[in-house]
């Protein structure tokens, strides 16, 4: 697989949660085989002679960013959260799965998030801003979440259905930029700047 490597670098947070999501998808339709990461907006490839199906991440949802972390050597776990600039983003209506997103409330670093979501909400004018609901997430999970469809409804289109397509992500410690381009943040490091 071409992209194995990459996935061997995530972090272990990281890996864990494609792992879940993987698992989630290849239980829905046994011809999609494989999946580039969590709430991804993607694009979807047959099975073939050569391999197996592929597909390819077209943007960074906010819950891609909830998971994602500084590994800038000496950061260590102040590496989060990564700060979010985005300059451009949009809404893409996925379709709606209350079981996924009450299986996520549980891993949200909910600080993150809703500093993630004032974010975005600045660069959409007054009367789009109310059709995002991130006015209304919540400081925590609300109590019996897993059956409050009102409240799944709300996280599923904060994590999922904005997409942020351009900006970056900077770490809290070191300052280092992660562009954002293109809906892919390019998290790679140089040599020098790795954990040891």
């Amino acid at each position: 697989m071409a992209g194995a490597g990459r996935i061997e670098r995530l972090c272990a947070g990281c890996q864990e949660t494609f792992q879940q999501v993987h698992r989630f998808r290849s239980s829905q339709r046994s011809d999609w085989l494989e999946w580039c990461g969590p709430g991804s907006d993607a694009q979807w490839a047959p099975p073939s002679a050569s391999g197996p199906a592929r597909v390819c991440c077209v943007a960074m949802k906010l819950l891609t960013h909830n998971l994602l972390s500084s590994h800038v050597r000496g950061v260590g776990p102040r590496g989060f959260p990564l700060r979010l600039q985005a300059t451009e983003v949009r809404i893409n209506p996925v379709e709606f799965n209350p079981d996924f997103v009450a299986r996520m409330i549980p891993k949200v670093e909910w600080a993150a998030l809703l500093e993630a979501a004032d974010t975005v909400r600045t660069l959409f004018p007054p009367p789009l801003r109310s059709g995002l609901h991130l006015v209304e997430v919540p400081k925590g999970p609300v109590e019996g979440y897993e059956q409050d469809e009102k409240f799944l409804r709300q996280m599923h289109h904060v994590l999922l259905e904005v997409d942020v397509l351009e900006g970056t992500l900077q770490c809290p410690e070191s300052g280092r930029l992660f562009p954002i381009s293109r809906g892919i943040p390019n998290m790679l490091l140089s040599d020098e700047e790795t954990e040891a």
